[in-house]
Protein backbone atom coordinates (compact mmCIF):
# COMPACT_ATOMS: atom_id res chain seq x y z
CA UNK A 1 0.00 0.00 0.00
CA UNK A 2 1.36 3.82 -0.71
CA UNK A 3 2.13 5.60 2.06
CA UNK A 4 2.25 8.20 0.25
CA UNK A 5 1.08 9.96 -2.66
CA UNK A 6 2.31 14.05 -3.85
CA UNK A 7 -0.01 15.77 -5.57
CA UNK A 8 2.76 17.60 -7.10
CA UNK A 9 1.22 19.61 -10.62
CA UNK A 10 -1.57 21.26 -8.53
CA UNK A 11 1.28 22.79 -6.03
CA UNK A 12 3.90 23.68 -8.10
CA UNK A 13 3.43 26.51 -9.47
CA UNK A 14 3.41 29.92 -7.00
CA UNK A 15 5.95 28.12 -4.56
CA UNK A 16 8.30 29.89 -3.47
CA UNK A 17 12.13 28.82 -2.89
CA UNK A 18 12.21 26.95 0.73
CA UNK A 19 14.63 28.96 3.45
CA UNK A 20 16.91 26.59 5.38
CA UNK A 21 16.70 28.62 8.58
CA UNK A 22 15.70 25.49 10.90
CA UNK A 23 17.69 24.91 13.94
CA UNK A 24 20.18 21.91 13.86
CA UNK A 25 22.12 19.85 16.18
CA UNK A 26 25.27 21.20 14.70
CA UNK A 27 26.42 23.74 12.18
CA UNK A 28 26.63 22.14 9.19
CA UNK A 29 30.46 23.14 9.07
CA UNK A 30 31.17 21.42 12.15
CA UNK A 31 29.83 18.35 10.86
CA UNK A 32 31.52 15.37 10.77
CA UNK A 33 32.36 14.20 7.18
CA UNK A 34 33.52 10.58 7.90
CA UNK A 35 30.54 8.46 8.63
CA UNK A 36 30.65 6.44 11.27
CA UNK A 37 27.27 4.95 12.69
CA UNK A 38 23.58 5.27 11.42
CA UNK A 39 20.23 5.44 13.42
CA UNK A 40 17.75 3.03 11.93
CA UNK A 41 14.98 5.96 12.10
CA UNK A 42 11.90 4.00 10.75
CA UNK A 43 11.31 0.52 9.63
CA UNK A 44 8.71 -1.67 7.96
CA UNK A 45 7.88 -5.08 7.97
CA UNK A 46 11.03 -7.62 7.66
CA UNK A 47 14.12 -5.84 8.31
CA UNK A 48 17.53 -7.61 9.79
CA UNK A 49 20.39 -6.16 11.10
CA UNK A 50 23.21 -8.65 10.09
CA UNK A 51 20.48 -11.12 10.22
CA UNK A 52 18.79 -10.60 13.51
CA UNK A 53 15.72 -8.38 13.63
CA UNK A 54 16.47 -5.12 14.15
CA UNK A 55 14.28 -2.02 15.89
CA UNK A 56 14.05 1.98 15.76
CA UNK A 57 16.45 3.66 17.31
CA UNK A 58 19.07 0.52 16.84
CA UNK A 59 22.54 1.79 15.84
CA UNK A 60 24.52 0.18 12.33
CA UNK A 61 28.04 0.69 12.45
CA UNK A 62 30.88 -0.12 9.27
CA UNK A 63 30.48 -3.65 7.77
CA UNK A 64 27.36 -4.07 9.00
CA UNK A 65 24.39 -5.41 7.44
CA UNK A 66 21.34 -4.27 6.95
CA UNK A 67 18.54 -6.24 5.17
CA UNK A 68 14.48 -5.46 3.54
CA UNK A 69 12.23 -8.50 3.36
CA UNK A 70 9.17 -8.47 0.97
CA UNK A 71 7.22 -5.07 1.32
CA UNK A 72 9.54 -3.93 4.13
CA UNK A 73 11.47 -0.44 4.23
CA UNK A 74 14.02 0.73 6.62
CA UNK A 75 15.12 4.65 7.21
CA UNK A 76 18.90 5.26 8.27
CA UNK A 77 20.27 8.63 9.55
CA UNK A 78 23.71 8.91 9.48
CA UNK A 79 26.20 10.68 12.04
CA UNK A 80 26.86 12.91 9.84
CA UNK A 81 23.29 14.29 8.37
CA UNK A 82 23.02 11.77 5.69
CA UNK A 83 19.17 10.31 5.14
CA UNK A 84 19.13 6.75 3.75
CA UNK A 85 15.96 5.44 2.62
CA UNK A 86 15.59 1.73 1.35
CA UNK A 87 13.35 -0.19 -0.45
CA UNK A 88 12.04 -3.91 -0.59
CA UNK A 89 14.62 -6.68 -0.64
CA UNK A 90 17.65 -4.33 -0.26
CA UNK A 91 21.12 -4.89 1.27
CA UNK A 92 23.00 -1.87 2.16
CA UNK A 93 26.12 -1.43 4.22
CA UNK A 94 28.94 1.03 5.05
CA UNK A 95 32.79 0.64 5.27
CA UNK A 96 34.64 2.11 8.10
CA UNK A 97 36.83 5.56 7.87
CA UNK A 98 35.11 6.46 4.47
CA UNK A 99 32.15 8.51 3.27
CA UNK A 100 31.04 5.57 1.55
CA UNK A 101 27.70 3.56 0.52
CA UNK A 102 27.29 -0.04 -0.53
CA UNK A 103 24.21 -1.36 -2.26
CA UNK A 104 24.24 -5.03 -3.04
CA UNK A 105 21.05 -5.21 -4.13
CA UNK A 106 17.67 -3.65 -3.94
CA UNK A 107 16.60 0.16 -3.95
CA UNK A 108 17.98 2.87 -1.85
CA UNK A 109 17.70 6.96 -2.47
CA UNK A 110 20.27 8.80 -0.50
CA UNK A 111 19.55 12.59 0.70
CA UNK A 112 23.19 13.87 1.26
CA UNK A 113 23.64 17.12 3.06
CA UNK A 114 25.45 19.88 0.89
CA UNK A 115 28.73 20.80 2.20
CA UNK A 116 30.01 17.44 3.30
CA UNK A 117 32.33 16.63 0.96
CA UNK A 118 32.54 13.89 -1.94
CA UNK A 119 30.41 10.65 -1.19
CA UNK A 120 30.90 7.39 -3.50
CA UNK A 121 28.00 4.86 -3.53
CA UNK A 122 29.14 1.14 -4.76
CA UNK A 123 26.74 -1.68 -6.39
CA UNK A 124 28.44 -4.24 -8.06
CA UNK A 125 28.14 -2.98 -11.74
CA UNK A 126 29.05 1.22 -11.01
CA UNK A 127 30.51 3.41 -9.02
CA UNK A 128 29.28 6.64 -8.22
CA UNK A 129 30.42 10.18 -6.51
CA UNK A 130 28.15 12.64 -5.47
CA UNK A 131 28.55 15.71 -3.62
CA UNK A 132 25.59 17.43 -1.30
CA UNK A 133 22.67 15.95 -3.55
CA UNK A 134 19.89 13.32 -3.41
CA UNK A 135 20.05 10.73 -5.98
CA UNK A 136 18.60 7.22 -6.23
CA UNK A 137 20.35 4.14 -6.84
CA UNK A 138 18.70 0.25 -7.79
CA UNK A 139 20.87 -2.94 -8.10
CA UNK A 140 19.45 -6.07 -9.55
CA UNK A 141 21.61 -8.98 -8.65
CA UNK A 142 19.68 -11.24 -10.83
CA UNK A 143 20.39 -9.42 -14.26
CA UNK A 144 23.64 -7.57 -12.95
CA UNK A 145 22.22 -4.27 -13.51
CA UNK A 146 22.33 -1.08 -11.71
CA UNK A 147 20.35 2.26 -12.69
CA UNK A 148 21.50 5.55 -10.97
CA UNK A 149 19.03 8.61 -11.10
CA UNK A 150 19.73 12.59 -10.03
CA UNK A 151 17.07 14.56 -8.43
CA UNK A 152 18.97 17.77 -7.21
CA UNK A 153 21.04 20.52 -9.23
CA UNK A 154 24.39 20.44 -6.74
CA UNK A 155 26.51 23.56 -6.76
CA UNK A 156 29.54 20.93 -5.89
CA UNK A 157 28.78 19.66 -9.85
CA UNK A 158 26.99 16.87 -11.54
CA UNK A 159 27.25 12.93 -10.30
CA UNK A 160 29.56 10.80 -11.62
CA UNK A 161 28.95 6.81 -12.93
CA UNK A 162 31.74 4.68 -13.78
CA UNK A 163 31.25 1.19 -14.47
CA UNK A 164 33.44 -1.33 -12.57
CA UNK A 165 35.94 -1.62 -14.74
CA UNK A 166 36.56 2.04 -14.59
CA UNK A 167 36.76 2.34 -18.45
CA UNK A 168 33.58 4.65 -18.92
CA UNK A 169 32.59 7.25 -16.61
CA UNK A 170 29.22 9.49 -17.17
CA UNK A 171 27.91 12.80 -15.66
CA UNK A 172 24.26 13.18 -14.18
CA UNK A 173 22.50 16.32 -13.48
CA UNK A 174 18.82 16.77 -12.20
CA UNK A 175 16.51 14.78 -13.63
CA UNK A 176 18.57 12.42 -15.59
CA UNK A 177 19.19 8.69 -14.60
CA UNK A 178 21.86 5.71 -16.78
CA UNK A 179 21.76 1.79 -16.72
CA UNK A 180 25.05 0.19 -16.42
CA UNK A 181 24.40 -3.74 -17.31
CA UNK A 182 26.71 -6.38 -17.58
CA UNK A 183 29.85 -3.71 -17.42
CA UNK A 184 28.39 -1.28 -20.17
CA UNK A 185 27.01 1.85 -19.53
CA UNK A 186 23.99 3.04 -20.79
CA UNK A 187 22.76 6.21 -22.64
CA UNK A 188 22.21 8.91 -20.60
CA UNK A 189 18.60 9.33 -20.41
CA UNK A 190 16.02 11.88 -19.17
CA UNK A 191 13.02 11.33 -16.60
CA UNK A 192 10.22 13.41 -15.97
CA UNK A 193 10.25 14.24 -12.71
CA UNK A 194 6.79 15.51 -11.56
CA UNK A 195 5.86 11.42 -12.17
CA UNK A 196 8.61 10.12 -10.19
CA UNK A 197 7.49 12.75 -7.26
CA UNK A 198 3.84 11.53 -7.41
CA UNK A 199 4.70 8.03 -7.29
CA UNK A 200 8.30 7.07 -5.35
CA UNK A 201 7.10 7.35 -1.81
CA UNK A 202 10.87 7.12 -1.09
CA UNK A 203 10.72 11.08 -2.04
CA UNK A 204 8.46 12.48 0.07
CA UNK A 205 9.69 15.45 2.12
CA UNK A 206 11.88 16.63 -1.29
CA UNK A 207 8.92 17.90 -3.36
CA UNK A 208 6.02 20.74 -3.55
CA UNK A 209 3.13 19.66 -0.99
CA UNK A 210 5.61 18.16 1.61
CA UNK A 211 6.03 21.16 3.99
CA UNK A 212 3.54 19.71 6.41
CA UNK A 213 5.39 16.45 6.42
CA UNK A 214 8.67 17.66 7.15
CA UNK A 215 7.62 19.77 10.08
CA UNK A 216 6.61 16.54 11.64
CA UNK A 217 10.19 15.30 11.51
CA UNK A 218 12.57 15.58 14.22
CA UNK A 219 15.05 18.07 14.17
CA UNK A 220 18.18 16.33 12.54
CA UNK A 221 15.62 14.80 9.89
CA UNK A 222 14.20 18.20 8.88
CA UNK A 223 17.79 19.53 8.47
CA UNK A 224 18.58 17.31 5.95
CA UNK A 225 15.53 17.27 4.42
CA UNK A 226 15.43 21.28 4.13
CA UNK A 227 18.83 21.39 2.88
CA UNK A 228 18.42 18.73 0.22
CA UNK A 229 14.79 19.95 -0.68
CA UNK A 230 16.34 23.28 -1.53
CA UNK A 231 18.11 21.68 -4.47
CA UNK A 232 15.54 19.53 -5.24
CA UNK A 233 13.11 22.09 -5.91
CA UNK A 234 14.49 24.30 -8.75
CA UNK A 235 15.19 21.88 -11.46
CA UNK A 236 11.26 20.18 -10.53
CA UNK A 237 9.95 23.75 -10.88
CA UNK A 238 12.17 24.10 -14.47
CA UNK A 239 11.39 21.05 -15.96
CA UNK A 240 7.07 21.66 -15.16
CA UNK A 241 7.55 25.05 -16.52
CA UNK A 242 9.46 23.66 -19.93
CA UNK A 243 6.54 21.17 -20.28
CA UNK A 244 4.37 23.84 -19.45
CA UNK A 245 5.98 25.90 -22.08
CA UNK A 246 5.17 23.33 -25.09
CA UNK A 247 1.49 23.37 -23.91
CA UNK A 248 0.92 26.91 -25.02
CA UNK A 249 2.52 26.22 -28.14
CA UNK A 250 -1.08 24.61 -28.69
CA UNK A 251 0.33 20.69 -28.04
CA UNK A 252 -2.76 18.85 -27.32
CA UNK A 253 -2.45 15.38 -29.12
CA UNK A 254 0.58 12.91 -29.14
CA UNK A 255 0.59 13.92 -33.01
CA UNK A 256 0.97 17.56 -32.45
CA UNK A 257 3.90 16.97 -30.02
CA UNK A 258 5.81 15.47 -32.88
CA UNK A 259 4.91 17.03 -35.07
CA UNK A 260 5.11 20.80 -33.61
CA UNK A 261 8.27 21.26 -32.03
CA UNK A 262 11.80 19.93 -33.06
CA UNK A 263 12.71 19.67 -29.59
CA UNK A 264 11.07 16.30 -29.66
CA UNK A 265 13.42 15.24 -32.22
CA UNK A 266 15.70 13.54 -29.16
CA UNK A 267 12.39 12.53 -27.43
CA UNK A 268 11.84 9.66 -30.03
CA UNK A 269 11.86 6.02 -28.21
CA UNK A 270 15.15 4.34 -27.44
CA UNK A 271 16.26 1.26 -28.33
CA UNK A 272 17.15 0.83 -24.75
CA UNK A 273 15.45 -2.49 -23.49
CA UNK A 274 13.07 -1.69 -20.44
CA UNK A 275 14.54 -3.88 -18.52
CA UNK A 276 17.95 -1.97 -18.38
CA UNK A 277 15.50 0.55 -16.85
CA UNK A 278 12.94 -1.30 -14.37
CA UNK A 279 15.23 -3.73 -13.48
CA UNK A 280 12.12 -5.81 -12.46
CA UNK A 281 12.53 -3.82 -8.78
CA UNK A 282 8.80 -3.56 -6.89
CA UNK A 283 7.30 -0.35 -8.88
CA UNK A 284 5.87 0.84 -5.49
CA UNK A 285 10.01 1.52 -4.57
CA UNK A 286 11.95 3.31 -7.34
CA UNK A 287 10.96 3.65 -11.46
CA UNK A 288 11.03 6.26 -13.63
CA UNK A 289 9.21 7.53 -16.55
CA UNK A 290 12.17 8.34 -19.68
CA UNK A 291 11.30 11.71 -21.35
CA UNK A 292 12.64 9.67 -24.60
CA UNK A 293 9.94 7.00 -24.73
CA UNK A 294 6.30 6.55 -25.85
CA UNK A 295 4.80 6.96 -21.90
CA UNK A 296 6.68 9.52 -21.61
CA UNK A 297 5.01 11.84 -24.49
CA UNK A 298 2.19 10.73 -24.27
CA UNK A 299 1.93 12.05 -20.44
CA UNK A 300 2.93 14.94 -21.70
CA UNK A 301 0.44 15.01 -24.11
CA UNK A 302 -2.46 14.17 -21.44
CA UNK A 303 -1.06 16.63 -19.26
CA UNK A 304 -1.22 19.27 -22.15
CA UNK A 305 -5.39 18.18 -22.43
CA UNK A 306 -5.62 18.45 -18.76
CA UNK A 307 -3.96 22.34 -18.69
CA UNK A 308 -6.76 23.42 -21.17
CA UNK A 309 -9.51 23.99 -18.52
CA UNK A 310 -7.13 26.36 -16.53
CA UNK A 311 -7.09 28.54 -19.45
CA UNK A 312 -8.27 31.97 -19.22
CA UNK A 313 -11.71 31.60 -21.41
CA UNK A 314 -11.54 35.82 -21.54
CA UNK A 315 -9.08 35.63 -24.52
CA UNK A 316 -9.87 36.58 -27.63
CA UNK A 317 -9.50 33.40 -30.23
CA UNK A 318 -7.70 35.87 -32.42
CA UNK A 319 -5.20 37.11 -30.22
CA UNK A 320 -4.46 33.27 -28.45
CA UNK A 321 -4.24 31.68 -31.83
CA UNK A 322 -1.17 34.46 -32.97
CA UNK A 323 0.48 34.37 -29.63
CA UNK A 324 0.33 30.89 -29.67
CA UNK A 325 2.08 30.83 -33.32
CA UNK A 326 4.54 33.18 -33.24
CA UNK A 327 5.65 32.59 -29.74
CA UNK A 328 9.10 31.16 -29.97
CA UNK A 329 9.48 27.60 -28.21
CA UNK A 330 10.43 26.86 -24.62
CA UNK A 331 14.08 26.34 -23.85
CA UNK A 332 14.66 22.87 -22.62
CA UNK A 333 16.35 22.72 -18.85
CA UNK A 334 17.64 19.14 -20.05
CA UNK A 335 21.04 18.30 -22.15
CA UNK A 336 20.45 16.78 -24.93
CA UNK A 337 22.02 13.58 -25.10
Amino acid sequence: MKLHRLSVLSTLFGIGMLGVGLWVQMPLAQAQATLTSAEIYALQNDVTLNNQSTFVGASMVPQDALRTGARSRAELIFNEGTLVRTGEGTTFRFPAGQRSFELIDGSTLLMIRPGLGASRINTPEANIVASGTALFVQHDAASDASVVGVLTESPAGPVTVTSRDGEVSVQLNAGQFVSVANGAVGFVENFILPVFYDTVDMAVGLAPGDTAFVAQQPAAIQATLNAVRAESLPPLTAQVEWIGGLCEQGVSTFDQLLQQTPLMQWLVPTTLPPAQITLQMPETDVSVMPLRSLTGMAWMSNYCLAQRPSQQPSEDPATTSSSTNNSPIPHSPFPTP
